[in-house]
């Protein structure tokens, strides 16, 4: 399972009753983005590398600013399988956060731009409405920081990066362009859940 700011796995009974329900499933919206992604690098390992990094370059706008065919088909991977293990939870660092990031947005625009059919049948429970990106990131993501450019990031002070979007782990690489390590493609397990509001033993 993986650790967002929000736990997607949480029942919609769960939430505290002043907070209004949401009709966005956040584990069905990442559930369509990952599983469509495996389909496209299907595709994409039978056409050629040039063609191939064109296509990388234009789905995965920023993620493909460090990471090759071959590095984001791991990520992808690494993050559906830790979707759905209902055994383990998972936490990402930003190269995961980046790749997320590009994959929801793909099918969230696939989304917008289909008829109502087609909306229909990808996700039922939006009635038709159109997604509010902005808003499921604030919900969720702990940090697009992943965003800032390299130049703005660089020339930063020291100081202005301590708040809590600039603390998630890898940051200064994804921005930096740096490929990720094998270590660094992989979720990392935690030993125990995060949401657990009893206080450790």
């Amino acid at each position: 399972m993986l650790v967002f700011k929000k736990n997607i796995y949480a029942d919609a009974g769960d939430t505290h009753p002043e907070n209004i329900p949401e009709s966005m499933d956040p584990y069905n919206f990442l559930l369509n983005a990952l599983v469509s992604d495996r389909n496209i690098f299907i595709s994409l390992q039978h056409i050629d590398k040039h063609q191939s990094q064109e296509q990388i370059e234009r789905l995965y706008p920023h993620a493909s600013r460090y990471g090759d065919l071959k590095i984001l088909n791991a990520t992808s991977k690494n993050l559906l399988q830790g979707l759905v293990n209902r055994d383990a939870w998972f936490a990402m660092n930003a190269y995961h956060l980046c790749y997320l990031y590009d994959a929801l947005y793909g099918i969230m625009e696939e989304y917008s731009y289909g008829d109502m059919n087609q909306r229909m049948e990808m996700f039922p429970e939006m009635d038709g409405e159109n997604i509010n990106f902005d808003q499921f990131l604030e919900d969720y993501f702990i940090s697009t920081a992943f965003l800032i450019s390299e130049e703005t990031f660089n020339s930063m002070p020291a100081e202005n990066k301590e708040g809590d979007i600039f603390q998630i782990p890898c940051l200064f690489g994804v921005i930096n362009k740096l490929v990720p390590t094998a270590d660094e493609i992989n979720l990392t397990q935690l030993d125990s859940n995060p949401y657990d509001p009893s206080p450790a033993s």
